[in-house]
């Protein structure tokens, strides 16, 4: 299809929205999303496989499968113990306390170190300040006290003849050079008051000149009879009667020369102008550039990206086209006929208050196809989430990503840890020095959602708080945001409400709250009994928010 790329021999992909995985084998391939993994399958030959639910900004592969490596263990699946458990063959081992050793093909074991300096040697661990690892031809590797043969071998073979090396190279990048003159490259010296020093950039050999010559990329040219000249690129020229341009050496023009692109002309020269490094002539007053770099007559004419149209009362760009805004809608540069309530998702136009489409960060659902109610469903970025409780959907700022649900599991930041293995804070991962006992139900901070997924109930019936955040900062536990441009709505009546500027916001536990960044507009969703903030949307990609809150509800 048009826009689509080819994914291996037997299926396409579209590059904006889609990745290809393709079996390196057979050179099949499939398309997938981004809350999918591919993985080659090296270890278990059976390359192209996809494991759903695991999204591979996330993930790391195990052979064919996807595992997550902030909970479970790499080359086999385990579920990890502790935060910095490693896998050893088919046993998980602690590396601060143990040693995994061994050979993975005669089997690996876990060990306890000794001490925190020991080592693998082979299947034995050893002390490298008391003993070295020896290896006899016939013999496995051995621990052996460091006055034995085989370290004195081990420590010849290590010691590189570093100070020949080095006495060379200081030899050959520092000339002697007189009292007053510095080092010109590694093979000269020159007088800093009398002369200047030209370096080869290629071989560093050096030589220095006087004012009657140029240096252009390491090689002097004489120019004789001037005492002015100036290098253009690797050529030398007479700036008295030339100009460079780009490069170029040309013949100066009448009056100060200026350049577009590589030709020179003059800033008084009337009829010329210069759109993005091209030169143009004109015969009329009035022509000007537009950002792209075209020339149009403003008076007459209008630039849509890179088109020239002509100009008419009323007319609007949209994309590369021109549209009317009393009569039509622009979404993402594709013109549709407004209707009421119209309103744009990605380059459609859709009605959000029918109930029957649901706009996930630009990707329109029809809630009829997918047989959901409008009630039940939510977004997880552009992915639109499965009814009930069997998917988590975990934020952080620009990034959603969906999981399957699991006890004792919760959100930290687009990550989603076993909270008894990791705490987190405003989106930041600790592990736990101990496994830490959890009930099935981790009560989380306030959610970051998106506009669409606040309940019409909770966001046309609550006292709401819209701002922008200018600050964030922290005392103790505490996190204080203050806010300019907020105001408070009751959406529901229509009553919108400013608040004097700075508003101050005080969060009472900094790390149960996500991050907030500074410049980007929230709104803020309190209990009405306790006042504690239930909801918390980032608005920051919604060109019209208040109108988009005023159409939900």
């Amino acid at each position: 299809m048009p826009g689509e790329k080819p994914c291996g021999q037997s299926a396409c992909f579209n590059p904006i929205t889609e990745r290809c995985c393709v079996n390196p084998t057979s050179l099949q391939g499939q398309s997938y999303s981004h809350d999918q993994t591919c993985c080659d399958g090296t270890l278990s030959h059976t390359p192209g496989q996809l494991t759903p639910h695991v999204s591979q900004l996330v993930s790391d592969c195990c052979g064919s499968r996807a595992c997550d490596p902030l909970n479970q263990c790499d080359l086999q699946i385990l579920t990890r113990t502790q935060p910095h458990s490693k896998c050893c063959g088919k046993e998980l081992y602690n590396k601060d306390h143990q040693l995994c050793c061994g050979h993975v093909d005669k089997g690996r074991k876990v060990l306890t170190k000794m001490s925190r300096h020991h080592l693998c040697c082979g299947d034995q661990q050893f002390d490298p300040r008391s003993h070295c690892c020896c290896q006899h031809i016939t013999e496995p590797l051995n621990p052996q006290p460091l006055n034995a043969s085989c370290c004195a071998i081990q420590e010849l073979r290590r010691t590189p003849p570093a100070q020949t090396v080095q006495n060379k190279t200081i030899a050959q990048s520092s000339p002697n050079c007189m009292p007053g003159e510095k080092p010109c490259g590694q093979s000269a010296c020159f007088n800093p008051i009398t002369e200047r020093c030209c370096v080869n950039p290629t071989s560093l050999q050096g030589q220095s000149y006087s004012h009657d010559q140029t240096c252009c990329d390491g090689t002097l040219s004489h120019t004789p009879g001037h005492y002015h000249s100036a290098s253009c690129g690797s050529k030398v020229y007479n700036p008295d009667i030339k100009t460079c341009c780009c490069g170029k050496v040309s013949n100066k023009v009448l009056g100060v020369n200026l350049c577009c692109g590589t030709t020179p002309y003059g800033v008084e020269d009337r009829g010329v102008l210069c759109c993005n490094q091209t030169l143009h002539h004109v015969v009329e007053d009035g022509y000007q550039c537009s950002p792209g770099g075209h020339l149009y007559l403003p008076s007459r004419e209008m630039v849509c990206g890179s088109r020239v149209h002509l100009n008419d009362p009323g007319k609007h760009c949209c994309g590369e086209e021109t549209y009317y805004p009393r009569n039509e809608i622009c979404c993402n540069g594709r013109k549709h006929h407004r209707l009421r309530n119209v309103s744009c998702c990605g380059g459609k136009a859709y009605d959000p208050s029918s109930g029957q489409m649901k706009c996930c960060a630009g990707t329109l659902y029809n809630l009829q196809v997918q047989d959901r109610l409008p009630g039940e469903a939510q977004c997880c970025g552009s992915v639109l989430m499965e009814a009930g409780s069997t998917q988590t959907c975990c934020s952080a700022q620009g990034l959603d990503l969906l999981y399957p649900t699991q006890p004792g599991f919760t959100c930290c930041g687009h990550r989603y840890p076993n909270a008894s293995l990791w705490s987190c804070c405003a989106g930041v991962l600790h592990p736990r020095p101990e496994p830490h006992n959890t009930t099935n139900n981790v009560i989380p901070g306030p959610r970051l959602l998106p506009l669409g997924d606040l309940k019409t109930e909770v966001l046309c019936h609550s006292r709401i708080l819209v701002g922008t955040v200018e600050s964030v900062s922290m005392k103790i536990n505490k996190r204080s945001i203050v806010m300019v441009n907020a105001m408070y709505m009751l959406a529901s009546r229509g009553h919108v409400s400013a608040v004097p500027s700075p508003h101050y916001v005080t969060l009472p536990d900094h790390c149960s709250f996500p991050e907030l960044v500074p410049g980007n507009t929230y709104i803020w969703v309190k209990n009405n009994f306790s006042g504690t903030i239930r909801f918390i949307s980032d608005l920051s990609d919604d060109s019209f928010p208040l109108h988009s809150i005023l159409t939900m509800c």
